[in-house]
């Protein structure tokens, strides 16, 4: 058995942080004791985005997706010793796993993700002409979503350091900043209980106050938004599972132009914080797509 075949990197997203992945750690370092294989167990690694809770600041200027991804090339292979590994992730961990596939495909064994974010190229396209129905749908709704709820996403793009004191100095402020998300963004139906214990809720909250890394953890949006070099083609395997109460579904005729994709996969239930709302139902999907990776 080649070991070397059963590493995975989770980088996570915002406004959540490593205990994003608690629940799922446990299905894929162990699925023997859930009723799995055995034999799709992985070594489990989930670095925390440099800046994000007790993760301390870069020394590097211009934080963004692109830099973390090789800084995570970096960790995976010359720390920890892996030639070659898996990664998955979603919302900002979905753009640091692609510029990492991009980039340094020959390390990768596949790519699985719960989301593309916001595709630029299509919301802001002038030239439509040769959208089909499916991506024509999606800038009517990513506009939609934009002008109803990117209200956050514009404000840490452009004027991060001044949010950062409000949020740094009112624990409940910070509170309802990150916690509104976890509400509009999940399979709650309004109704934050029916997806989240209240200890996780807060946990996630505490991580950011007691570091009191609100301001950089909202920097990235904006070096995301200035710094960020344009994406290409990508040729590593993509898996990609989509939970139907997540933001913005990607269209899959882009998706399939955009990426090599394997395997295309909706779920019966779940939103945008993936591995916190249904982690067996990531867990599953991940194990089944690298499934044939595995000698």
């Amino acid at each position: 058995m080649d070991l070397v075949l059963y590493q995975l990197s989770l980088p996570h997203g915002w406004p959540d942080s490593y205990i994003r992945y608690q629940k799922i750690i446990p299905l894929l370092t162990d699925p023997a004791r859930y009723g799995g294989d055995p034999e799709d167990s992985f070594d489990v690694i989930v670095p925390s985005l440099p800046g994000f809770g007790f993760s301390s600041h870069s020394k590097l200027a211009g934080m963004n997706n692109f830099h973390v991804s090789e800084l995570w090339a970096k960790l995976m292979t010359e720390e920890l010793g892996y030639k070659k590994f898996a990664a998955a992730g979603g919302d900002i961990g979905s753009g640091v796993t692609r510029y990492l596939a991009l980039n340094h495909p020959e390390l990768l064994l596949g790519i699985h993700l719960t989301d593309m974010g916001i595709i630029k190229d299509l919301v802001y396209s002038q030239d439509q002409a040769d959208f089909s129905e499916e991506e024509l749908r999606y800038k009517r709704k990513a506009q939609e979503w934009l002008s109803h709820e990117g209200a956050y996403m514009s404000l840490q793009s452009t004027k991060p350091q001044t949010l950062a004191y409000g949020l740094s100095d009112s624990p409940v402020g910070l509170a309802g900043w990150i916690i509104e998300k976890f509400r509009a963004w999940s399979d709650c139906n309004g109704n934050l209980r029916q997806s989240f214990a209240e200890d996780e809720l807060l946990t996630n909250v505490m991580i950011y106050w007691v570091t009191n890394t609100i301001g950089p953890s909202t920097h990235m949006y904006y070096e995301n938004s200035h710094s960020l070099p344009s994406m290409g083609s990508i040729e590593v395997p993509t898996g990609i599972a989509l939970f139907p109460a997540d933001i913005l579904l990607p269209p899959k005729k882009w998706a399939l132009r955009n990426l090599n994709i394997t395997s295309w996969n909706s779920m019966p239930r779940g939103g945008h914080f993936t591995a916190m709302e249904e982690p067996e139902l990531l867990a599953d999907d991940i194990r089944t797509f690298y499934r044939p990776f595995r000698i």
